[in-house]
């Protein structure tokens, strides 16, 4: 109150004095030290000031905006080193903060036993827009099944696995503030230095966007596609279901694209339960030498993948695993030979991991009246189209890399497919074939020698019409 009373009435002395009895209390708050250099600032020498503000930014005090517009600071806008500060803080503040209360520290636990997470144990990452983990886990000597993995559940407890199935899995949670903020709801947004394999059941089941969690990822959500790139290929395994919107929902599949960072499980909520185990059991069915390769290339969730499509009932050789049989747009209920999966898993070798195909996709110029892009998404292992111009016949080119072979496939729908190279292949499409309701997916998958096909990349083709039964309203521009 002091200090507040003292700006108001422009006492600059009673500022910086009462700004120096803080920082006697709290020698680490970063706000102190920016009250104390906004009182500094009014003296004819201005070093003190602005060691003072750099000593703010170190610990915390970070806003550059506010900092290069603060009125108290306008007397320091000519000094070089001012600006050379408000640089510093626009950098720090997409660093974790190292010192004083603000600073973060890890969570420390051991393997196979619950860890509790709280704020002071995650740093923002402003370039991906996610959580950044800062955990420690150590073993008692000895390593079983799935030692070294974390679970994590974010839909409140809803749906989660019977953790002593698995030994040495690790339940990660957040603390009472972290679950009232909701911070474990929905969709990932927390990257980890372990490995991580978690589930969501939970869906937007009212007004006209009703939707499960993997569609809204696709369409209303398509901007966090990029997030769950980085998460796919930083070791990370998520399953949704699919709620209403595959095949036995009201309007039937509904998905008007779909992609490879998480698995989807037809069904509503539990149905995800079947297909996170599955993955649980491939993480410890791998050998230790492959399974620690596998996560140093970051390859875990397209190796489970490529495992859990290609041990699909329906999918008994390499030519069925190319096809739709191994690509649905959500997996079956109780859909895999278990037995076969955890065989393949324990026999692959680290020369036979497979690799992951990355795509571009490019298109000639058309005219569409609508002015609407029609690209609705593009990330590195998945593209989505909406074709919106007149046009009957469509040519899209697809360019794959990451591999020494590749195969083009379409795995839901027509088209025509002509493989161009060994990396390229023209993909034509009917815009007359396509609906709300019937979509056309190609899938691409690479290989080298000495492995199988990888898990798939996807090139998804749909169309809108606002007079279908139904049309996404997320993606359809109803006319006047």
């Amino acid at each position: 109150m002091q200090f507040v009373e003292a700006v108001r009435e422009g006492d600059t002395a009673t500022m910086a004095e009462t700004s120096r009895k803080g920082i006697e209390l709290l020698p680490d708050d970063p706000t102190w030290h920016f009250n104390l250099a906004c009182s500094l600032a009014y003296f004819k020498d201005q070093e003190p000031a602005l060691d003072e503000l750099e000593k703010a930014i170190d610990l915390g005090f970070r806003n550059a905006d506010q900092i290069a517009s603060d009125r108290d600071l306008a007397r320091l806008k000519t000094n070089p080193r001012f600006k050379e500060l408000v640089d510093y803080a626009r950098e720090m503040a997409r660093r974790p903060i190292m010192l004083g209360p603000m600073a973060n520290c890890p969570a420390t636990g051991i393997f196979g036993k619950p860890v509790t997470m709280g704020e002071q144990n995650f740093a923002w990452d402003f370039d991906l827009g996610c959580f950044v983990a800062q955990l420690q886990l150590t073993d008692e000597g000895k390593t079983t099944g799935n030692t070294g993995d974390l679970y994590f559940n974010r839909d409140a407890a809803h749906s989660t696995i019977n953790l002593e199935s698995y030994p040495g899995l690790t339940p990660v949670k957040l603390d009472a503030e972290g679950r009232e903020r909701g911070m474990d709801l929905n969709a990932p947004n927390m990257l980890f230095p372990y490995p991580v394999f978690g589930n969501c059941s939970r869906a937007f089941t009212q007004g006209p966007y009703w939707r499960s969690l993997p569609r809204s990822l696709l369409t209303a959500e398509s901007y966090r596609l990029g997030l769950m790139l980085k998460l796919y290929l930083t070791n990370q395994v998520w399953v949704f279901p699919a709620a209403c919107d595959s095949a036995g929902g009201k309007y039937g599949d509904v998905f008007q694209s779909v992609c490879p960072y998480f698995l989807v499980s037809e069904g509503q909520s539990w149905s995800d339960q079947y297909y996170l185990k599955a993955a649980l059991e491939c993480s410890r069915s791998f050998r230790p030498e492959v399974k620690a390769e596998i996560l140093k290339r970051g390859a875990l969730a397209p190796t489970i993948q490529k495992l859990v499509r290609s041990s699909l009932h329906s999918v008994t050789n390499e030519a069925a695993y190319l096809s739709a049989k191994a690509h649905p747009t959500a997996l079956p209920p109780g859909g895999l030979d278990l037995a076969r999966m955890k065989a393949a898993a324990k026999a692959m070798t680290v020369a036979e991991i497979p690799p992951i195909a990355g795509i571009k996709v490019t298109t000639p110029p058309v005219k569409n009246p609508e002015s609407i892009p029609e690209c609705t998404y593009a990330t590195g292992l998945a593209w989505a189209f909406i074709l919106r111009a007149p046009d009957e016949t469509r040519e899209f080119y697809i360019k794959a890399h990451g591999a020494k072979e590749f195969a083009f496939s379409c795995v839901h729908g027509e088209c025509q497919i002509e493989q161009l190279a060994k990396d390229a292949a023209k993909v034509t499409v009917k815009r007359s074939s396509l609906s709300p309701t019937s979509r056309v997916d190609v899938a691409v998958f690479g290989r080298n020698p000495g492995t199988g096909w990888g898990a798939p990349s996807f090139v998804s083709f749909s169309a809108v019409d606002p007079s279908a039964p139904y049309s996404d309203p997320v993606l359809t521009i109803l006319k006047e």
